[in-house]
């Protein structure tokens, strides 16, 4: 749970090869790439810091992050992400795992666009300290992003027309494994095995923790969107850009 352990077989030695944009557009058709993505949450755990990105497949509010490399860690490949985007160089302790996700996108930067892109991608979190957060983020690469902004954790999960369907789950993921922590923490020292020494608030956690993981599960085993960029919405199959239901035609 809230983990992407790693199981190496034998040794292994990463090859570092550069493929030419055609190349690269072909292993892109055949297969599907891995990617490390972060949410950066505030140092009162309260908002997430997005970066709202120019280019596809995402040209829209997202994690900071990118693909990952054959045999890193997901969370080292967070770590190069993180310092790549942001500029900011966080040890790998100070990343924590949330969730993994299969995305299927219908365009892409590489050509030809119209091919699309699939990623496996796992979010990670990585708090700012108070110190941090004061001093500023650093600006995005403003080839790649029109802007960064924080945004209230709850106003990202309410907002299902504005945010992506996999941005709001990572955010209710993350909701999900800080319930688990207050949990555990309440644990911490107490005697689990004898039911007469658990107390009510173990069992106000317990209750918290076991709601948001429903919330946070999907209902959906493929969660289908497109997105409108002149309204800046994402709409459900069946439904118009303003969120009602199409008629259907007969």
């Amino acid at each position: 749970m809230f983990e992407t352990p790693q199981f190496v077989t034998g040794p292994f030695t990463p090859q570092r090869v550069f493929l030419a944009d055609r190349e690269y557009g072909l292993a892109l058709d055949a297969l599907v790439k891995g990617c490390s993505d972060v949410l950066v949450v505030s140092s009162d755990g309260n908002k997430l810091l997005l970066g709202k990105r120019k280019v596809q497949p995402q040209p829209d509010w997202w994690f900071i992050g990118g693909r990952s490399r054959p045999g890193d860690t997901t969370i080292a490949a967070a770590k190069r992400n993180v310092k790549r985007e942001l500029g900011l160089d966080f040890p790998e302790s100070r990343f924590e795992v949330v969730a993994n996700y299969s995305m299927v996108w219908s365009y892409r930067k590489q050509e030809p666009t119209t091919n699309g892109t699939a990623d496996l991608s796992t979010i990670h979190t990585v708090y700012l300290t108070k110190e941090e957060e004061t001093a500023g983020i650093p600006e995005l690469d403003a080839n790649e992003y029109h802007e960064s902004k924080w945004w209230a954790m709850d106003d990202v999960i309410s907002q299902t027309d504005r945010f992506h369907p996999c941005l709001i789950a990572a955010t209710k993921a993350l909701k999900a494994k800080v319930a688990f922590e207050m949990l555990e923490k309440a644990t911490e020292g107490k005697n689990c095995e004898d039911p007469s020494a658990a107390h009510s608030d173990i069992v106000e956690k317990a209750f918290n923790f076991v709601r948001a993981m429903k919330e946070a599960k999907s209902t959906e085993a493929s969660v289908k969107v497109v997105f409108d960029d002149k309204a800046e919405k994402y709409i459900r199959p069946g439904q118009d850009s303003d969120g009602s239901e199409e008629e259907k035609k007969c």
